[in-house]
């Protein structure tokens, strides 16, 4: 099953419980999407992606990480990085606002000029799982107007390239593990 980016609580999906905080605003404006089949199990590529320390390792975009809290992951977890697209460079703290254990997380960042949005979904497969990365922005005030011209122009490129080179980099990473 396909998710699209979501800004609202979502309490259940299919019968099953998910935690999940209402976060306001309306869907990204910008999403770039990119998945991959990994050889290993869900909880492998999921305990991946409960861990920050190992952000600078997988994530692209995620050149060091600033604050991760000494506490297991979960809606209402924050951290704070150093990320990088491109020539932009810029502190980014991320707040966790669905968790969906062993299947799905969504983490949002808010800096007042855009609010990103980050969806990861592990879906496991016969012989071990798919992960699909969806990243959106939604660009406000004078980012709103320079995003216009400058998303199709090469942001779009760069966050695209950043979300392939991220599940590829958790697929090596989750299959190394295995070895």
């Amino acid at each position: 099953m396909q998710h699209q980016p979501k800004w609202s609580q979502q309490v259940s999906m299919n019968g099953a419980a998910r935690d999940a905080v209402d976060v306001p605003g309306g869907a990204p404006r910008y999403v770039v999407v990119a998945s991959t089949d990994i050889g290993a199990p869900p909880d492998v590529v999921w305990d991946l992606y409960c861990d920050p320390h190992r952000y600078p390792e997988i994530a692209h975009a995620t050149e060091r990480m600033l604050h991760v809290p000494d506490v297991p992951m979960g809606v209402g977890y924050s951290y704070k990085e150093i990320g990088v697209m491109g020539p932009f460079k810029s502190e980014d703290e991320w707040r966790v606002t669905e968790f969906e254990p062993m299947r799905r997380q969504v983490h949002l960042a808010d800096d007042g000029t855009a609010r990103s949005h980050l969806e990861i979904d592990i879906e496991p497969t016969p012989t071990g799982c798919r992960v699909t990365q969806r990243f959106g922005v939604e660009p406000r005030g004078a980012m709103k107007v320079g995003s216009a011209v400058l998303w199709p122009l090469f942001l779009r490129r760069l966050a695209q390239r950043a979300m392939d080179i991220t599940v590829a980099n958790v697929k090596a990473a989750a299959e190394a593990s295995r070895s």
